[in-house]
This record gives C-alpha cells, sequence and structure tokens, in this order.
C-alpha cells in the first residue's frame, strides 16, 4: 500500500472507527461463538495445510459487510479472503479467529484480530477474546484499554520488569522455533526466564500489554497476525518489532516485549555465525568453511557469486538479520594477501572472457606491486555490503572481525 501525502489522521477519523472496530468485534464473537466447542463443527484444510472453520470466513464476511456499509471507501486485507482496494488511505487488516487450532480444540484463548493502517502506518488495534468476553484495544495516541466482561475499561500498561530472570516468556509453537533453525534462541530464552508457557497467538501478545508477561515470540507472523498487536503493544508502552528490533507487520516474524528486555532479547534472537581463520588459508579453504558454517553442502557455489547469494537468504541459510563473526581475521588478512590475491587473477586470467582480460590484467598488476585490494578485501566488502550501510543492507549482516 503507498504511503499517502497526509501525515496523519484525524482525531475524529480514528475514533470513528475504533468505535465500529469494537462493534463489529463484539458482533463477530457472537457468531464465532454458534460454532465454539460444536461437536460437528466442520474443519477444512487450506493450501499451505492450516486449518480454518465456517466460524473464520463468517466472521470475515460479517466484518467485511460491515465495512462496506460503514467505510465503502477503506481497503481491505483479510487472511480467508481477497483484498478489496481502497480510495481513503485506511486499510483494514482482519484476522476472524487468530489462533484456530486452539478454536478447534475448545481452548478460549482464540481472538478475533481487527487491525486499521493509515499511509501504511499502524493506527488502530482491536483485540476481542469470545470465548473470555474480553477485549483489548488501542488508537494511537489514546492508550492502550482492556475491558473485561461488562467492567469499566482499565488502562492497559506493561510490566516494567528489566532482567530476564524473572520474565514470563510466552511462544504458540515450539515446533517452528526448531523449522527455522533457531532452536538455540529457544534454549536459551528458556533456561534465561522464570518461567516459560505456551500462551500464544493474540493471548500470548496481550498478556503483554496487559503487564501479565513480558515477552511473547513468534517465529512465524502474518500481517494479519500482527497488524492490531503493533497499536496495542506499542499504547500500552511496550514493543512490537520484528526479530531485528524492527516496529513491522511485515518481515514474517514477531515479538511483544517490555522497554526493559527488548535488548537483551533481541541479541538472543540475533544469530551468529562464526567462521575461524586458523580453519583456512586459501580462498577455496574459505568457501570449505562457508559451506561447514553456513549451509552443510558441499555444493553451494563456491565462488564469489555464490556468496552474495548466501548472504541473500539462498542456499537454506536462516532468515535476515544476523552476525558473521569472524574470528582470527588478522591471520586471515595475511593468508588471503597480495600472494594469495596473484594466485587467484592468474587463475582468472586462464579463464574469464576476452572482454574482461584487460581488467583482470590491470588487478593482477596491481597485485603484483603488493597495491590494490586483497581477497580478504573482497570477501570483507561483499559481506558488509549486506548489512548497514550497503547496497543490501535489508539483509541484516553485521560482520565483527576478531
Amino acid at each position: 500500500m503507498k504511503n499517502l501525502k497526509a501525515a496523519a489522521p484525524s482525531a475524529n477519523d480514528l475514533k470513528g472507527r475504533l468505535e465500529f472496530a469494537l462493534r463489529v468485534a463484539k458482533e463477530a464473537s457472537t457468531l464465532i461463538l454458534r460454532y465454539y466447542q460444536s461437536a460437528d463443527l466442520a474443519v477444512e484444510r487450506k493450501g499451505d495445510s492450516s486449518p480454518v472453520t465456517e466460524a473464520d470466513k463468517g466472521s470475515e464476511l460479517l466484518i467485511r459487510e460491515r465495512l462496506a456499509e460503514s467505510f465503502p471507501d477503506d481497503a481491505i486485507l483479510g487472511e480467508e479472503f481477497p483484498d478489496k482496494i481502497g480510495t481513503s488511505g485506511f486499510r483494514w487488516i482482519l484476522d476472524p479467529i487468530d489462533g484456530t487450532k486452539s478454536f478447534i480444540h475448545g481452548v478460549p484463548l482464540f481472538g478475533t484480530l481487527i487491525g486499521v493502517e493509515f499511509a501504511s502506518r499502524c493506527v488502530i488495534g482491536v483485540c476481542r477474546f469470545p470465548a473470555l468476553n474480553e477485549v483489548v484495544y488501542a488508537a494511537r495516541g489514546s492508550g492502550a484499554w482492556w475491558q473485561i466482561g461488562d467492567q469499566e475499561p482499565r488502562r492497559a500498561r506493561v510490566a516494567t520488569t528489566t532482567k530476564l530472570e524473572e520474565a514470563t516468556f510466552c511462544t504458540t509453537n515450539v515446533t517452528r522455533w526448531y523449522k527455522i533453525g533457531r532452536g538455540d534462541a529457544l534454549d536459551t530464552l528458556l533456561d534465561s526466564v522464570q518461567l516459560g508457557r505456551g500462551w500464544g497467538d493474540c493471548f500470548g501478545h496481550m498478556l503483554i500489554a496487559t503487564g501479565r508477561a513480558e515477552l511473547m515470540i513468534d517465529p512465524a507472523m502474518n500481517p494479519w497476525d500482527a497488524a492490531a498487536l503493533l497499536p496495542i503493544v506499542e499504547e500500552a508502552g511496550g514493543h512490537f518489532v520484528d526479530w531485528n528490533g524492527e516496529a513491522t507487520i511485515y518481515n514474517g516474524n514477531g515479538l511483544s516485549v517490555v522497554p526493559g528486555l527488548k535488548d537483551a532479547v533481541l541479541k538472543i534472537l540475533k544469530r551468529t555465525f562464526e567462521i575461524d581463520g586458523d580453519n583456512f588459508e586459501t580462498l577455496e579453504e574459505f568457501y570449505d568453511e562457508v559451506g561447514r558454517v553456513f549451509v552443510q553442502h558441499p555444493n553451494w557455489g563456491r565462488n564469489l557469486d555464490a556468496l552474495n547469494d548466501l548472504l541473500r537468504n539462498e542456499y537454506g541459510k536462516p532468515m535476515k538479520g544476523y552476525t558473521i563473526h569472524w574470528k582470527n581475521s588478522a591471520k586471515s588478512r595475511r593468508q588471503l594477501g597480495f600472494p594469495e590475491t596473484i594466485r587467484q587473477l592468474e587463475a582468472q586470467l586462464k579463464q574469464c572472457h576476452a572482454s574482461n582480460r584487460k581488467g583482470v590484467q590491470q588487478d593482477l598488476k596491481q597485485a603484483q606491486a603488493g597495491q590494490g585490494t586483497t581477497v580478504f578485501d573482497w570477501l570483507v566488502a561483499i559481506i558488509k555490503d549486506h548489512g548497514l550501510g550497503g547496497e543490501e543492507a535489508d539483509d541484516c549482516v553485521e560482520l565483527i572481525l576478531e
């Protein structure tokens, strides 16, 4: 969705849409509860094998119908049905039942999520728990609120905890951590916190917003899973960010965390790959080390272009946002210096296309004079290009030379 020139929506625009979202979430809850714990609930499988029920589809259709009546110019992105284009600058992002597996199994921790974007910024969030008769909601600049049943809404605020060993940590699906190769981070977190629990999906995130837990992490999230959460958690004084620390709903994962633990948690989540200069003396042996550490596959390409591809998340490397720790880099600087550079350039000269021969000859002449860049410099430059300030900085690669 493209950014609009308008700097911010009006207070009336936010108020009207928040009130609507609260009403329609309550109406959807009534529909959902007709199916909850029903003996004849029919469960279908979507293309990604995730479950969907009549309650999911029916509640999203209900919300869409009400939106067509009240805000016909607003766009809609929903989990169950195609996008609707809008012209107002507002976009509704819907997850009718977040936690469908809980819903199917009669666990009351599922919720209806309604998020609203304006100019690509999340500005409203409503999370209603039909089976609990609770709702947590927020609009930008108006704080976050928590209402239980017919009680008066109370302010929702995150906890002030600053030590991981005093924290409660929640997550939705343990197996997802291992599927993305981050079981190490999960183990570290569970060893570090006071309490770890599987209070997952939107319920876990709302535990953070209401001060009942300190950390909720999802290794896999879609925009409709996250759009309502971000403004609620932020208005409650916390952070909703991806695993790189960016406040976004579009990077495929997310966590809600209290301010006092954010940096410590992100440090644990940022994976480190260690290459050791003691293990190689030539460029070919460097490629062996990369294959061993990153992909454990001998046929990953083994050239500079393939290294670039590897850093762009190809060859099965885990998600973006990681550190390469190059131990004994001073030794590598010497081993991959001018003698090795000359050897590599001489090999290139024998194989390169005629149109590239002059450039390679010039580079070789410089290297023979002890000038220009070395193999070590080539490798460092390629890696840094995928980090802060580089042309491919979105890969969020950090290089530490030791």
